[in-house]
């Protein structure tokens, strides 16, 4: 027996929380599970004693805006673990509210394993000391973070790139004439995929840039269609309201749940920066980053922010291979110019490709990620 707390604070921690959990269940079928997380967790059957749909912030101003929001959840859950004393907790990503858990934890002699830890690599590095005081071990998911967490004397596990792991199964089984939408049954050149973030602060910053992009592409390739492939349960009402407004003709775009058929579908990917970027990058094809946020939130991440580059992608490569238009760049103009290097430029575009599929290589593995930390955690935890 064992009672185990997972914590993620947004969409995609709550993804990898659900394949860990999925794979510890085998591992122990007789242990109680619980979280704060969303629909991914909730379809795993976890009980869940937070919804991150209270949590979806993203930058300084926003969090913030949501302070007693966040606040209150914080207290519940702090509450929940004085109450409950479960075995281990679980800490995914999010570092602000997690390292709170982590320290209350430590206090009441509660081992706590990061999964995921923070980026410290890119901004913040003191936070590496707090890692070593108060949580027992991490899980990362890039195979250069092995040594920045050795080099301080923290136990630290690489068991592959979920993302990628996620990727080489759909590939398998994808197919994709899936795709729900009745325009792809013609001929359609460019075909664009358009994600914009799955946070309400990212579509309210996004979306009206992303529909007046897609305007001034559908001006010189009349023959464009427009993806916007979302995951289940994510509110879209931001971006439809901006693509009404923007009077972008109706049947040159859809608003697709095909994700990974979208992607596959696509000539161009143009992302937001984060976990996707990742993920679009995977699918081997030309990609655009962007992202804009809040004014002060842009100011306080020029200061604390020490790489040069933001896309994951470039991050693990070393070097800017593919474009970013952060901020004031991230124009209608300076995305079609990007697109327009793609689709005229065979040698660039091909370039291009030969990078990421480098730099994707590298985060591959055969073996299930989740299958190996839980049988880790399993083993330093629990196992006598």
């Amino acid at each position: 027996m064992g009672k185990i707390l997972i914590v993620s604070g947004e969409l995609s921690g709550d993804w990898l929380a659900c394949g860990l959990i999925k794979e510890f269940k085998k591992i122990k079928p007789d242990a109680d599970f619980y979280a704060m997380g969303g629909e991914n967790l909730k379809s795993e059957g976890v009980e869940i004693i937070a919804d991150l749909n209270e949590l979806a912030v993203m930058g300084f101003i926003e969090v913030v805006l949501k302070i007693s929001i966040i606040k209150k959840i914080l207290k519940r859950v702090l509450a929940w673990i004085k109450l409950n004393e479960p075995d281990l907790i679980i800490l995914v990503d999010f570092p602000t509210f997690n390292f709170k858990i982590a320290k209350y934890a430590h206090q009441l002699n509660i081992p706590v394993v990061y999964y995921v830890p923070p980026k410290i690599w890119a901004s913040r590095y003191k936070r590496i000391y707090f890692i070593k005081k108060y949580i027992k071990f991490v899980v990362v998911i890039f195979p250069f973070e092995i040594n920045i967490y050795e080099e301080k004397g923290i136990k630290v596990y690489y068991c592959g790139n979920p993302l990628q792991y996620r990727l080489n199964k759909l590939q398998k089984t994808v197919k994709i004439n899936n795709i729900d939408n009745k325009n792809l049954k013609k001929k359609r050149y460019p075909i664009i995929s358009f994600l914009p973030g799955s946070r309400k602060s990212e579509l309210k910053y996004h979306s009206s840039r992303i529909a007046e992009s897609a305007k001034l592409i559908l001006f010189n390739y009349p023959d464009a269609l427009f993806i916007f492939p979302f995951r289940k349960g994510i509110d879209v009402s931001v971006l439809e309201k901006e693509l009404d407004k923007s009077k972008l003709p109706k049947e040159t775009y859809n608003i697709s749940n095909y994700f990974e058929e979208s992607l596959l579908q696509s000539d161009i990917i143009i992302v937001a920066s984060g976990t996707a970027s990742l993920e679009a990058a995977m699918f081997k094809k030309p990609i655009i980053i962007v992202y804009y946020l809040n004014y002060f939130t842009y100011l306080i991440a020029k200061i604390i922010v020490t790489v040069k580059d933001i896309g994951l992608i470039n991050i693990i490569a070393g070097k800017r291979i593919v474009p970013e238009l952060i901020e004031s760049q991230f124009t209608p103009e300076n995305v079609y110019n990007e697109t327009v290097k793609y689709l005229k430029n065979d040698e660039y575009r091909k370039t291009v490709i030969s990078e990421i599929e480098k730099t994707v290589s590298a985060l591959d593995s055969a073996k299930n990620p989740f299958k190996e930390t839980a049988e880790i955690i399993n083993k330093n935890i629990f196992a006598k």
